[in-house]
């Protein structure tokens, strides 16, 4: 029955992997390559077969220009012995030939490979319909990222982070961004004794002026077909940003909504603007909005011969009621990729009641990372290992259960209010965690990433950090750190980075990057548990938020193995940089508690002149066997300091009355405070308290 259960699981496979099975038989070497890379970059070349290191001679392997002639270049094979590294090139349009016999199969019956590549200089838009449609089908074409190039079979002789965001003149809370001066915003901001909270389709305006008596100032109400996912404020501007699909043009678009809050009982509608796709996320820095997304066209309908516009759909209630095409020269094909979606970045001038054009930009080649300084854009994406998923020699089944490993490209924009310049592209190996593993200091990139699965023996993970400067070369890096284990959080504090791993302790490590060409691991700190979270309190000590642990024993396996329990939340003092100190924690709860703060940072509360950090948290104990037992929820507020450590001052808990699970409408999405008041915001009722001693004041009900 096992037997019978495994063929019909390859069946399966091989059926809808059918390119998988064709590819593993082919007699000859397949080749995968981009087509376009920037002077600033180099060019490679993916083989499914192995190369010979010793036959990587100018005689087998070599780069002729437009005019056939050989030119000089930097010609390395990468570790994989399967990727050929072309650097060195001016920009041009060139040819790699790769002779038969710089592959350790003789028998293969590809003669040579010829690919063509461009090499640029600055990012070119696209010049015609035709050149885009081209692109497309490329990418239909090879039904993966990367073009696949069927390379022709020749015989040949050898020839020669300062906007005016949620912040104010009143003691108020504000979002937690990670660069100061770069708003990014959040679903609760406060603004004049104002608090604005998002749901679903509508904006809950509530008048805190007075604590003990909470009004709700209004509710703004849009479209059914449109849900807010986050809000900003900018000077007397409430920005409001959804995802609606316009049924009338068959599209799903990102929206910003603004909003004059000049009298917040009765915000006046300014305008809207609109990309395709979906929201990335959103930025205001020096007076300008920027939204930034990913939009995937309908790109495989050409195999059916359609003609389609293939261009994203932008709008702007103050040039049109239409929703139109991006013009191609506001199209550009970022270097080294060959992706079927779009990054798409609209900028707005914020400044004189934001009703200046907006100006979007498509990018084709997708992303998933962001970080943004004062003065740059970067934006990440994986890229999947060409050498994976389909390549003879490999079985089924390990495609299906391995992860493919990932590195990943960056790319980096100098911004200027609307005006945007591409800089250029950069690849580091591993992949990133999120915003907080990235940094950008005197002009340099850093970022941390983890090369591979820390559950296959016999690659293990690595993990790793490098900087980059600021045309994306690379100056120095540390490399694998913690092998087994994978980053579970990470954080730049100027000439430090404090990264943690995991994968039965957790070792905290101190990073000194003040010399970028030689940064060095001073200290780690290995303890049970993770932090999903890495916060900064002062210039030597560092909140962590994420989750204790404990071991375990499989009597199958008859291994060991981590499982988490409850919440947990430490102090670390990192001024002796060589020992750093796990100075203060508590535990939280029991198993399977947890806050939104521990993937979510903007969760995170924080008031200075009670050195306070809170959060909004659901609390579960352990139960029988494996059961958890729900416990309650609401929030919790911390006093941390470097002489007390961590001190419970506020447990603003509503206890379980029986239910089994939490009330979705009732949890904590944010605690912020005004003044001398504390207000946890939930969907459907807000809560204020004293600050001082967390005494219940009054309680407004949403509906």
């Amino acid at each position: 029955m096992k037997n019978r259960w495994i063929a019909i699981m390859l069946i399966s496979v091989l059926a809808v992997l059918p390119g998988i099975f064709t590819f593993m038989m082919a007699p000859k070497a397949e080749a995968k390559a981009v087509n376009t890379i920037m002077a600033t970059q180099s060019w490679k070349a993916s083989f499914s077969k192995t190369l010979k290191a010793g036959k990587i001679t100018d005689e087998n392997v070599f780069v002729t220009n437009v005019n056939g002639q050989k030119v000089t270049a930097t010609i390395t094979l990468g570790e994989d012995s399967k990727t050929l590294v072309v650097s060195d090139l001016v920009p041009g349009s060139y040819k790699l030939y790769v002779k038969k016999q710089a592959f350790v199969q003789s028998e293969l019956k590809t003669a040579s490979h010829v690919i063509a590549f461009t090499v640029v200089e600055k990012l070119e838009t696209v010049k015609s319909e035709e050149e885009l449609q081209q692109y497309f089908k490329a990418v239909v074409a090879n039904g993966n990222s990367e073009i696949e190039l069927e390379s022709s079979t020749e015989n040949f002789t050898s020839s020669e982070d300062k906007a005016s965001p949620a912040a104010d003149s009143n003691n108020t809370s504000t979002t937690n961004n990670q660069v100061d001066g770069v708003e990014e915003g959040d679903i609760v901001v406060v603004k004049n004794d104002i608090i604005y909270a998002v749901k679903d389709q509508s904006i809950t305006v509530v008048d805190a002026s007075n604590p003990k008596n909470l009004k709700l100032a209004t509710t703004v109400k849009l479209k059914e077909s449109k849900y807010i996912s986050k809000l900003a404020l900018y000077d007397n501007i409430l920005i409001a940003i959804g995802t609606e699909y316009i049924e009338k043009v068959g599209k799903s678009m990102t929206t910003a909504t603004f909003y004059d809050i000049k009298n917040p009982k009765n915000p006046k509608f300014i305008r809207e603007v609109a990309q395709e796709g979906y929201l990335q996320d959103i930025r205001i820095t020096n007076d300008t909005l920027y939204l930034i997304g990913n939009m995937h066209p309908n790109y495989w309908m050409l195999k059916e011969g359609e003609t389609l516009d293939l261009k994203p759909k932008t709008y702007d209630s103050t040039v049109s009621k239409d929703y139109k095409s991006l013009p191609l020269e506001k199209i550009s094909i970022l270097p080294n990729t060959m992706d079927g979606s779009y990054s798409l970045i609209t900028a707005v001038d914020m400044k004189n009641g934001a009703q200046t054009k907006a100006n979007t930009k498509g990018y084709l080649g997708g992303s998933s990372g962001l970080y943004m300084s004062e003065n740059a854009l970067y934006l990440t994406t994986p890229i999947y290992d060409g050498n994976r998923g389909g390549i003879a020699g490999e079985r089924v089944m390990d495609m299906i259960w391995m992860p493919t490993p990932v590195d990943t490209q960056v790319f980096k924009w100098d911004i200027d209010g609307t005006a945007l310049n591409f800089v250029g592209a950069a690849e580091v190996k591993g992949s990133v965690l999120n915003q907080y593993s990235m940094d950008e200091y005197k002009g340099n990139f850093r970022i941390v990433t983890t090369e591979g699965n820390m559950w296959d023996e016999k690659n293990v993970s690595r993990n790793h950090l490098f900087i980059l400067d600021k045309n994306l070369k690379e100056l120095g890096s540390v490399k694998d750190l913690a092998p087994g284990e994978k980053v579970y959080s990470a954080r730049f504090m100027g000439e430090k980075a404090y990264v943690v791993t995991f994968k039965q302790v957790d070792p905290l490590f101190v990073i000194d990057v003040e010399n970028p060409k030689k940064p060095t691991v001073l200290g780690q700190l290995k303890i049970p548990g993770y932090s999903n979270y890495l916060h900064p309190l002062d210039e030597t000590h560092l909140i962590g938020i994420g989750y204790d642990t404990e071991e375990r024993y499989d009597t199958y396996s008859k291994r060991n193995f981590t499982v988490t329990t409850n919440m947990k939340m430490s102090l670390f003092d990192v001024s002796d940089f060589q020992n750093p100190k796990e100075q203060s924690t508590v535990k939280i709860g029991g198993k399977g508690s947890h806050s939104d703060v521990q993937y979510d940072p903007k969760a995170l509360f924080h008031n200075n002149e009670y050195n306070y950090y809170g959060f909004p948290v659901v609390l579960y104990e352990a139960g029988k066997e494996d059961e958890i037992v729900y416990q309650g929820q609401g929030a919790q507020v911390y006093e941390i300091t470097a002489e007390k450590g961590i001190v419970l001052k506020g447990n603003i808990i509503s206890k379980n009355s029986g239910d089994q699970y939490e009330d979705w409408e009732q949890l904590v999405q944010r605690v912020v405070y005004i003044d001398d008041a504390l207000y946890t915001v939930a969907r459907n009722e807000v809560k204020s308290y004293q600050l001082k001693d967390f005494k219940a004041l009054d309680t407004l009900q949403i509906k």
